[in-house]
Formats: structure tokens, sequence, C-alpha cells
């Protein structure tokens, strides 16, 4: 590979974005990378240095860009750390840039820590009211933004009063005088600015005074020494306070609170439930707690308005303590998929299509200090596994005669069921409402006619049609992976003839 030219192609910024391009090409000595997306490493060429350039505005790209394939000969591990070392800090297309973070790929809008991916713009007529409200502002202030106040803040101070020091000793003629016995000075031992800096820095945080001291007998000294003591004890308790409340937020503490990473659709008594794990990693567990959550989706009203995000209330329960969670150990949130839920209408098939997101959000109050803490988490469609439930991870342990939790499969998961149909479709089984299909050659037509279930049967309703019916909605032993096979195939469930007949009766899966 070394000693080979890179093979050029001229390509614009906008034909990066919409096609991916091949080209195979090797490292040659003026060629250097730009940046690695995907599979390619992206080079430019610099005609009198041979150094790696990027210039241009807009959707141009300056001089010659070259793509270099890296899966047609493997690097070593020591050069490939390289690369990407390299290419990480050369990187001068964000909009090209792929990386390998799974959380970056989720399109959600909250991510599996809670935090949002939601940007506000257009707010500079609303700057003000930050300002109004300045302690919550500082408050959410990030860390480095945080330490820089901090250490401004006391740098300022200290220059501040170093130049009212230091104008007073030059009032009084100190620095002309300083090898004159007779002198009378203000501050003894300060010959410059930078000795009146350190001067202001040992009156402020009250250290002591070595050999620099003031005089009493100097006029203005006791005031302004005093104005600074006092300035510099409110700015240190303001400062204390303030990094003390950023490291005592409650919302450190949601780290702690496990989500399960999938969450679970199958069947408890009789109803088509949504599962999710929950549990606490600390000792002190939250107190009140309670759950709630939302579904995410797009919806249009009947006058034709249209929200992109709009919200339906998704209530989980907790075993049978209603919305109450006591987190002493994991348990399973449950929400009961009926006509009030927002997926009485999924089907197993639907979790490839639909576009949605499940949000939530688990309020508590933290034992140790009383303050209220929230954690979030977010399931997009391809994350809730169809006919499967959570495996126990609670055992008694005779031995010791206590329960034992094993975290390492919190979020191990078994397939139970093969449910093909979604909880709408299950109602109106249970209702007694038979699809007939009926071929009539090339065509098909689709009846609909209600059943009574119970001991008055309709006779449009023969026995083989309802144990057809109850045959469809069992449990089959199939494999977990029928309901995707069926969705993508667009298959139908189990089909039953009539002898003699050319009526088909089935469920559609």
């Amino acid at each position: 590979m070394p000693g080979k030219q890179c093979r050029q192609v001229k390509v614009h910024a906008s034909d990066l974005l919409a096609t991916q391009i091949l080209v195979i090409a090797s490292q040659g000595p003026n060629c250097s990378v730009l940046h690695r997306t995907g599979r390619f490493f992206l080079f430019t060429h610099h005609k009198m240095s041979g150094k790696g350039v990027a210039s241009g505005s807009g959707s141009d790209v300056g001089g010659t860009i070259f793509l270099f394939s890296d899966h047609e000969q493997e690097m070593t591990s020591k050069r490939k750390r390289w690369w990407e070392r390299f290419g990480a800090k050369c990187c001068s297309f964000p909009a090209l840039c792929k990386t390998d973070d799974p959380e970056e790929k989720r399109r959600a809008i909250v991510k599996k820590n809670g935090a949002f991916r939601v940007y506000s713009a257009g707010l500079s007529e609303h700057k003000r009211k930050y300002l109004a409200d300045l302690y919550i502002t500082l408050i959410d202030l990030e860390w480095r933004y945080a330490l820089a106040i901090l250490f401004n803040v006391f740098l300022v101070t200290f220059m501040f009063f170093a130049v009212f020091w230091w104008l007073m000793a030059h009032n009084n003629g100190d620095f002309d005088n300083l090898h004159n016995p007779d002198h009378e000075f203000c501050l003894l031992g300060v010959k410059s600015f930078p000795g009146a800096i350190l001067f202001s820095i040992e009156t402020q945080t009250t250290i002591g005074y070595g050999m620099a001291y003031p005089n009493a007998d100097c006029g203005g000294t006791l005031p302004l020494m005093y104005l600074q003591v006092v300035l510099g004890f409110f700015l240190e308790t303001l400062m204390l306070g303030f990094i003390f409340v950023k490291i005592a937020r409650p919302k450190y503490r949601s780290n702690t609170i496990l989500f399960s990473r999938k969450a679970v659709i199958n069947q408890e008594n009789g109803q088509l439930v949504l599962q999710i794990r929950v549990g606490d990693l600390r000792k002190s567990h939250l107190v009140d707690s309670c759950i709630s959550g939302m579904l995410i989706r797009r919806h249009s009203t009947e006058e034709g308005a249209y929200y992109p995000l709009y919200q339906f209330n998704c209530e989980f329960s907790a075993n049978g303590m209603g919305d109450r969670v006591f987190l002493l150990w994991p348990i399973i949130l449950t929400h009961i998929i009926d006509k009030d839920s927002p997926l009485y209408d999924i089907r197993p098939s639907d979790l490839s299509t639909e576009k949605f997101e499940i949000v939530l959000f688990l309020s508590g109050t933290v034992e140790s200090t009383g303050e209220t803490c929230q954690a979030r988490t977010s399931y997009l469609p391809k994350e809730i596994l169809w006919g499967h439930r959570f495996e126990r991870i609670e055992e008694y342990d005779i031995g010791h005669s206590r329960w034992h939790v094993d975290f390492a499969g919190f979020d191990d998961v078994v397939y139970c069921q093969n449910i093909r149909h979604s909880a709408k479709e299950l109602d109106r089984f249970r209702e007694g409402r038979v699809e007939k299909i009926t071929n009539f050659g090339d065509g098909v037509t689709v009846e609909e006619e209600s059943v009574v279930v119970g001991p008055l049967v309709r006779a449009a309703a023969s026995s083989q049609q309802l144990s057809s019916l109850r045959y469809d909605l069992s449990p089959s032993p199939a494999s977990p992976y029928d309901n995707a096979e069926g969705a993508g195939a667009g298959a139908s469930g189990r089909t039953k003839k009539k002898k003699g007949a050319e009526k088909v009766t089935e469920t559609r899966a």
C-alpha cells in the first residue's frame, strides 16, 4: 500500500450527502486523511505542501476529494487506532461524520438516559427572562461553565482590589520612596503591581500577612480592607453554595434507577399487556414513588389539523398498586392494552412500520436528602418484543433466609406466546365477530357477521367455525421469529377449509 498514489475524483459536498460513492484507492505520500465516514476514508490533496486541507463555504469543498476504501485490506490495530485518532481531530464535515454510538442511531425524542433531543430556536427575544431567574440559570449551567465562573469570579475580585491597593500606594508615593527610611508607607513590603495582587489575595482569603502588611495610620486603608473582606466572605459563601447545589442535585440519583433495555408485549389474564422492568441499584430507595407514561406519535384531527408530536396517555401500574411504585426489588410495570390504550390497534407487524415512542417517568423522593428525583427513559417500536416476558431474577435463599436478586439477568426475556393479533382484534373475537372470507373465482368478498358466544349461538355460526376461531386464538409452539416472517410476507393465520365447499375461514395475522 505505501508508495501508491491516491485515485482522485472530483465530487461535490452535496453528492457525498446524497449518494454513497465508492472509489478503490490507496494511501499515497501526497494524501492525508480528512475524516472517516462509515467504511471509507476521505482525503484531500494539496499540490504545494501535500497537507490535507478543506476550504470553501456552503456545500463546496476546496481542493480534490479522495476516497479510500478500508475494507479491501485490513489495517493493523496500531495503524487503525492512529487513523481513527487523526480522523477525529481533522473532521471538517460534521454532517458527514458518523458515530458508532447506538444512542446516536436512535431517532428518539428522549434518550435512554433521560436527556431530551429538543432544540429551541428563536429565543433571542427572551434572554432577559433567563436573567430574571438567575438562580435556576446558574444551576442548569454545564460544569465547564460553572467552573469557569468560579475561577473568574475570584480572579476578577483579586485584580479589582489589587488596582485599588496599588493606586493607594502610588498616591502615597510608596514606589518613589522605596529606599527612604523616613517615608511612611501605606503598604509595607508592596513594591510593584504583582505585589499588590499578592497583598489583595492575602487580604481577601485571610491567610495572614507576611512581609507585606497595611499601615493603619494611612487614610483609606481600613475602609478598603473592610470592604474587600466582607465582599470576599459573600462571594465564598455564594460560590460554595452554588457548587454544592450542583453536586447535590437529585438528577444524578436517577443514574442508579435501571430500566430494561427492551419492552415486551404478552398476554396476562386474557389481556394483552406492555411490560417494562425497573429497579433501584441503591439500598436507600426512593420514597413515595409513582410511575407515569405517554405515547408520542403523529396525529390528525377530523378538521385536518396535524400534530407531529401528539401526546397520548399511557398508564402503567406496578402489580396491584396502581401507579405507586416501591422499588425494594426490581418490579415489572404493566400497561394494559385496552380500548383506552393508544396501542389498542397495534399488531406485531406494525412494530416494524409504525413510528411512535413510549416515554416513562418515574418520580420519587430521595430518602437521604428529601429532594424530588425523576428518572426517564423511552422505547421505540423496534425495542418492543412481541410475545415475550421477562425472566425471573428473584430467588429465595434458604441458607441465608433472604431473597436474592440477580441484576445480571435484569434484561433477560423468554419467549412465551405467539400471539398474532392486536388487542382490538382479540376483543372482536371475544365478542363473537367472525370474519368470513368467501372466494368467488378470482375475486374475494369479505363478509362480517356477529356470533353470540354463550348458550345461544346463531345457526350461521357453526361449531366448526367457532372451533377454528378458538384454534387461531390459542398460543402456538411456533418459533418467535414467526411474527417477523409473517409481518414481512403478509401471511395469514391458520387456515381451515370446509369439506365440499370453497369457503375458507381464517383470521388475519
